[in-house]
């Protein structure tokens, strides 16, 4: 199912028909909730009146109920009554129920939808009727409760976000997907190892991050900010909100059971404030202290997959963020730990012969593929024999401009990817 975004990658949302002559409804996909509903025909909100509603006057075959519901988001709240019609999107055609919003906050005001999509975990459905997903598993009988999600980048002039129902789609993606297992079952929660920028750690430990579409930012509890955006050059706080310089380099990355993650300056660099530019990155505690949200900022630099059978998260870097960030993980063997001399500057850049006797330092088997060895005239300049030491094992999150530096038997070693 194609997703879309509002131009400036605030929400994300899909075409889905209600009822008996399949009226479009834009809905904002959401994993943070189970809850799916739609603004109804007889809401008089401010927000319903500037949306697509739908009600009795679009289908034969709605059945509304008397049974009342009510979610509050963390920005805006909506109730109204539960109902039952034929639900299609992607290849599927569902019987099932949802939400007929008779009231929404002005807070819907602005977002380009008419209803929620919602595709978070069974427990956190409020409207007391099967799930998107539950209905899905018992009326099509996919081969896997599973959905893979990739969202675009509008700055990237791309128009291939996508929701996978029952699959992923390997193409979008590169790489195998690592996996975590969530922490509470009413959220797609899971255990965060620590984040970091440019490789340098901010060692914040017992912390846990919702992952979650329906969230545009990145949230974190301010004390946990503060230390992130200490580690971005040129950054500033403001309470919750946090200044970055417009032309930001630094790779700010999470890391899930050992593996880090980039986040890219296009997405975590926002709005222009003055000389300065906003941080998407906020020091917003939305639940406990030891909680992150990491919304759409982060999901525009992974391909995520939401196991609802084994309960777990899956992640790997999408393919075109490749070109501008790798996430690599380099396992050094004790061997080659041995062999490696003390780190010094070559005082002059390897003969033709020596160079061509050059052998590449053993990787892990997984790595193989995507590291070659190369030398090139860059050995002459000073940005290119800066060393990088690697301690064993290193997580390391790299540009493709910046080489891996290693020492084997006294010669100089530089790692290019070749992804």
């Amino acid at each position: 199912m194609a997703v879309d975004e509002d131009g400036s990658d605030y929400s994300y949302f899909s075409s889905v028909k209600f009822g008996s002559v399949g009226k479009e409804m834009y809905m904002l996909i959401d994993t943070g909730s189970a809850n799916t509903w739609v603004m109804g025909s007889d809401c008089t909100s401010n927000a319903c009146q500037i949306h697509n509603t739908f009600g009795s006057v679009d289908s034969t075959t709605l059945n509304e109920t008397s049974q009342t519901w009510s979610v509050t988001y963390g920005t805006g709240k909506v109730q109204g009554i539960v109902a039952s019609d034929t639900v299609a999107f992607a290849n599927y055609s569902l019987d099932m129920g949802f939400g007929l919003a008779s009231a929404a906050s002005d807070d819907f005001n602005n977002y380009p939808m008419d209803g929620i999509l919602g595709l978070g975990r069974p427990d956190s459905n409020a409207l007391g009727t099967p799930t998107i997903m539950g209905v899905l598993d018992t009326q099509a009988a996919m081969k896997e409760n599973i959905i893979g999600i990739h969202l675009q980048r509008n700055a990237d002039g791309t128009k291939d976000g996508q929701i996978t129902f029952g699959g992923v789609d390997t193409s979008k993606f590169n790489g195998k997907l690592g996996y975590t297992s969530t922490v509470d079952a009413s959220s797609w929660e899971i255990a965060v190892d620590d984040a970091g920028v440019n490789g340098t750690p901010c060692n914040l430990t017992g912390k846990s991050a919702i992952i979650d579409t329906g969230t545009s930012y990145i949230l974190m509890p301010q004390s946990d900010a503060d230390t992130l955006h200490a580690l971005i050059p040129g950054s500033s706080s403001n309470g919750e909100n946090y200044l970055v310089p417009c032309s930001s380099t630094a790779n700010v990355h999470f890391t899930f059971s050992g593996t880090a993650y980039s986040v890219s300056p296009k997405d975590y660099v926002g709005k222009a404030s003055g000389n300065l530019c906003n941080s998407n990155i906020i020091g917003h505690q939305a639940f406990g202290p030891n909680q992150w949200i990491l919304g759409d900022v982060f999901l525009k630099n992974v391909y995520a997959v939401f196991d609802f059978d084994k309960n777990r998260i899956g992640e790997s870097c999408i393919s075109a963020s490749l070109d501008t960030n790798l996430i690599l993980s380099l396992q050094d063997s004790g061997r080659n730990r041995r062999r490696r001399a003390p780190p010094q500057q070559p005082q002059q850049p390897p003969s033709r012969r020596l160079r061509a006797r050059l052998r590449p330092i053993p990787l892990p088997k997984q790595d193989r593929p995507a590291w070659r060895l190369r030398h090139s005239k860059q050995l002459r300049a000073p940005r290119v024999r800066e060393q990088l030491r690697l301690p064993t094992p290193v997580t390391a999150v790299l540009s493709t401009a910046a080489p891996v530096h290693q020492w084997r038997r006294g010669v100089h070693l530089i790692w290019f990817c070749q992804c």
